[in-house]
């Protein structure tokens, strides 16, 4: 008995010596490549279930026996152990592991490892944009991200891309995504005043699991920018230089040249009524109004960063400039942008402060109108037996009354001066006393200011409509502002082991002021080009200035907070809420709830799978729902009661100019999405598929208004429409050795987007050419169908409702025959390198569109027989039996028909890169680090059936005056310090 009590006292003090004997170990977990901390890291005591998950900084805690051992394991990097040996701080790098399936992102106001991840996001490295030669990165997005439809409606320096993620939702909203830099939102029109080179990664939200976070801005997809940030280690200089060339691409709409212009016209009875010596004279001319427009654009580029950091303090400063001339004289953009950014940390306080400003030159030409004094309509309109200039030296009067193309190019300016800034400060606290809670807030501006100037010379055709018919000389300025305020609270609750849960709430206002002036003075006269040549306008010589101006704010007051929670680093549920107040909307609907909850579930690390982890080594399921918003697009007083200036009888008044709406309220779309994420081939092949479902709700509408109102419409939440589609991508290695690699990679989207409910009791909307119908695509093209000519008179035929040709005409006959909305679309892409050496080209495409070529319908009107014409002209019916698709000219031209309609279908060599980096033994010799040169071509090849210089755009039709996109060849060097 006495022996027994002693080992039984034993027995008992045994699991508390051993409990004594745990301490708290705590860390940091950053990545071997470049230094930066990964949050979402899994911490595990070896062969226990004790765990617990890094934090947004990389930053560690956990209990472990002084003599266990503690392993990390971390999608896309390779685990790592270390024994704790009684140490209370181990710090840990992991490398990266391209068996790995994820990756750390940006999603939305903090970063998630992607494993854990429900929404549909995808990650676009810099590299990929930052050394693209194109004055708007957005242009350089096309085909980076399935679902993210990216189409340059201008290939003017500088001129800003349309965006679409998954589709249109909107008609008379804006379908633009809300685009966050630094969790501060930019205007998507002045990207061309950022550096690209100045962005580490840009993540796309998609669905409403990862867009409901931003509420009622959400609808539309949103697009976040992170900028670099520094590192702590040796200072790292950088400079990057690039110079080339743009040239015009092929037009496939080929115009008459002197010889058939002139025998056209003498078929058509000779208008101008030239003589034989008149003819014999012309036909010596013949000028190609292209060559003589058109030039050669240059490209000049550099950019000189540093980054580095010590102790707890990092930064990264760069400056850069941006030259570029387009292939139309008088256009281009010369931009010259800086930027820092620092973080420290002091304690238990995280600060910083990321900051970019620039400034841009942009001189423009009209684009995209019909009118006969823009520059690039005259081109197209201009004969080719005239040349632009005289023998004199004078500019040529057109004998068609026709502007002067180069005259009114050259003689007319228009410039735009811009200032941007955007910044952001920050501080976060954690809070010592309740471990797992941390207090954040954050602060920033973006600031835009636009200074325009337009002269038009007295000489010049446009000059002569002006006011007074002697020129006119402009200024408009304009300024925006918009800040952003986030205030958040994240609490990482304890939790017993294999469970982590987080939850945060937060409070966020955003308000944007804008104002603008503006004048016009006409009669000018003198030597000067500016204000000094305004003649003071009176009764008397009728120079009456123009003065305007507009001032207009909104603001949005929003809270909101998401809950976070895993169990055993497996299954994951996400759930985000927000409550948002718009000052745009009416009384009765200023406030509004959004939300959504998303599943993922890593199959891969069930027992189940083990036996397939060997072809399939990681597996991802996702699933989600929920709702967002659209505020855009619509005025910010869209919903009150106006009233406006005016006078009656000599005397001043205010009169109404919109009736109120107190229930108008955010356009609303609700996404169903799922998918997987696949790894196999030992990582070497990831595979991402997606479906989604989206229907957009309370649409933005005109309501039709009985006339005794005084008003004939009203904004109101009328109709629904839906987007619905697969994306695909693929990613993977087909050869990767110690010194070659060779990688594709391919994304596709097809979406189907439909009308789902219109106005009232309506099944459509006809606009022009085009129709929203009920059960049908957006913007659908609704026009006759052409037949083609009748062999016996050379009229033309058509298609009427009973599906029969003939010669009768009537817009009964109307049938949809495609839609502008894109179906198909995405990108492929091959890396090869050996070595030093590199290839890299990427192709995009487009598929299923179609096209009304306004423009072509315009050189194809026989009416306008005194300007230049389609070379198609000269096969037009002349004698009974003739086979021809051109009518005879005296027969009535309709252009409402099929005739006009083209595919709008193109696949583009959008990038192509040769590279070769010097080795490093020898560079290092130098004292540097890196020595890269390269080549590379922008947008070299389109192929497309499309008639006219390019089918990329994002309008329902080529209305006419297009600038071609930049077929852009440069040359640069990288180098490191």
């Amino acid at each position: 008995m006495k022996k027994l009590l002693p080992m039984l006292m034993w027995c008992l003090l045994i699991p508390a010596l051993l409990k004594a004997q745990e301490i708290e170990v705590s860390g940091t977990v950053t990545s071997a490549d470049d230094g930066s901390p990964l949050p979402g890291v899994t911490v595990m005591i070896k062969e226990t279930q004790k765990g617990a998950l890094t934090d947004i900084n990389g930053k560690y805690t956990i209990s472990a026996p002084s003599n266990s051992t503690i392993t990390l394991s971390y999608i896309g990097f390779k685990p790592v152990s270390q024994s704790v040996n009684g140490r209370k701080t181990i710090d840990f790098k992991m490398e990266s592991d391209l068996q790995a399936l994820s990756e750390v992102i940006v999603t939305g106001y903090h970063t998630q490892n992607l494993r854990e991840v429900s929404g549909s996001i995808t990650s676009i490295k810099s590299k990929d944009i930052a050394q693209v030669p194109l004055a708007s990165f957005d242009q350089a997005l096309q085909g980076r991200a399935p679902g993210l439809l990216v189409q340059a409606n201008s290939g003017q320096p500088g001129a800003a891309a349309n965006i679409l993620i998954r589709g249109k939702g909107s008609v008379l909203g804006s379908n633009t995504p809300l685009y966050i830099m630094d969790g501060v939102e930019i205007t998507a029109q002045d990207f061309a005043t950022l550096n690209p080179s100045d962005f580490e990664s840009i993540s796309v939200l998609k669905d409403a699991a990862s867009t409901a976070q931003y509420g009622s801005r959400g609808a539309n997809g949103v697009i976040l920018i992170s900028s670099k940030q520094g590192k702590v280690g040796k200072t790292k200089i950088n400079y990057d230089f690039q110079t080339g060339y743009s040239t015009l691409p092929t037009n496939k709409l080929v115009l008459m040249n002197s010889q058939e212009k002139l025998q056209y016209e003498m078929d058509r009875g000779n208008p101008y009524g030239w003589t034989e010596e008149d003819l014999a004279r012309l036909r010596l001319v013949d000028t190609d109004w292209e060559d003589v427009f058109f030039r050669k654009g240059k490209t000049n580029a550099h950019t000189l960063s540093a980054s580095g950091g010590s102790g707890k303090t990092t930064y990264f400063t760069s400056a850069s400039i941006f030259d570029q001339t387009g292939t139309v004289p008088n256009t281009g953009l010369k931009r010259y942008t800086g930027r820092l950014n620092v973080n420290s940390s002091a304690g238990d306080f995280d600060f910083g402060i990321n900051s970019t400003f620039g400034y841009s030159d942009y001189t423009n030409t009209s684009e995209a109108n019909t009118g006969i004094a823009t520059p690039l309509n005259a081109i197209r309109w201009s004969n080719p037996y005239e040349t632009p200039y005289t023998e004199t030296g004078e500019y040529t009067q057109m004998a068609s009354g026709q502007p002067n193309a180069l005259q009114e190019l050259l003689e007319n300016t228009n410039l735009r001066n811009q200032i941007k800034g955007v910044g952001n400060v920050f501080i976060q606290y954690r809070v010592p006393f309740l471990k797992g809670l941390v207090a954040r807030t954050s602060w920033g501006g973006d600031f835009r200011s636009n200074e325009n100037s337009a002269y038009v010379n007295p000489t010049t055709y446009s000059g002569g409509f002006a006011t007074g018919g002697q020129g006119s000389y402009g200024r408009a300025y304009a300024k925006q502002f918009r800040y952003t305020g986030t205030t958040s609270l994240r609490y990482t609750v304890p939790m017993p082991e294999l469970h982590n849960l987080s939850v945060g709430v937060f409070n966020e206002v955003v308000k944007t002021t804008s104002n603008s002036f503006n004048f016009t003075g006409y009669g000018l006269g003198g030597a000067f080009n500016n204000e000094a040549g305004i003649t003071p306008g009176n009764s008397t010589n009728g120079f009456i200035p123009s003065v305007g101006g507009s001032g207009t704010a909104n603001a949005l007051l929003s809270y909101f907070g998401d809950v976070k929670y895993s169990y055993k680093n497996r299954y994951f549920l996400e759930l985000n809420g927000r409550r948002d107040g718009s000052s745009r909307f009416g009384d009765n609907k200023k406030w509004a709830n959004f939300g959504s909850v998303g599943l993922s579930w890593i199959v891969s690390d069930e027992a189940f799978f083990s036996g397939l982890k060997s072809t399939f080594n990681e597996l991802k399921y996702k699933i989600s729902y929920g709702s967002s918003g659209n505020q855009a697009g619509i005025g910010d007083f869209q919903s009150r009661e106006l009233y406006s200036r005016s006078v009656y009888a000599g005397v001043g008044g205010l009169v109404q100019s919109q009736l109120a709406n107190p229930d108008l309220q955010w356009e609303r779309k609700s996404v169903f999405n799922t998918g997987i994420e696949l790894s196999t081939f030992n990582g070497r092949l990831s595979v991402t598929a997606e479906y989604y479902n989206s229907i957009t709700s309370d649409l933005f509408l005109n309501q039709q208004l009985s006339r005794t109102t005084g008003y004939s419409s009203l904004v109101s939440n009328i109709g629904s429409l839906q987007n619905s589609g697969f994306e695909f991508f693929v990613d993977g290695d087909v050869i990767r050795t110690k010194s070659f690699r060779w990688a594709l990679n391919a994304s596709l989207t097809a979406n189907k987007n439909k009308v789902k409910s219109l106005i009232g009791g309506e099944t459509e909307i006809i606009s022009g050419n085009f129709i929203n119908r009920i059960g049908e695509p957006m913007n659908s093209l609704y026009v006759v169908e052409y037949a083609g000519v009748n062999p016996a008179n050379g009229n033309p035929l058509y298609i009427n409702s009973e599906g029969v040709a003939g010669e009768a005409y009537s817009p009964n006959f109307r049938k949809i025959v495609g839609t502008s909305e894109v179906p198909f679309f995405g990108g492929f892409g091959t890396a090869i390198s050996y070595k030093g050496i590199a290839v890299d080209a990427f192709f995009s495409f487009v598929s299923g569109n179609k096209i009304f070529n306004n423009d072509r319908a315009n050189v194809e009107n026989p009416a306008y027989l005194y300007d230049n014409l389609s070379k198609e002209l000269t096969t037009f019916w002349r004698k009974e039996g003739d086979i021809t698709n051109i009518p005879r000219p005296g027969a009535t031209f309709r252009s409402a028909t099929t005739r006009f309609v083209e595919d709008g279908d193109f696949l583009r060599l959008r990038n192509l890169n040769v590279s070769y980096t010097l080795p490093s033994a020898l560079v290092n010799s130098w004292k540097l680090s890196t020595i890269r040169v390269f080549a590379q071509g922008q947008n070299l090849f389109t192929w497309t059936k499309f008639l006219g210089f390019d089918p990329e755009m994002s309008t329902t039709s080529l209305t006419g005056a297009q600038y071609p996109a930049l077929r852009t060849i440069t040359f640069g060097l990288n180098v490191g310090f």
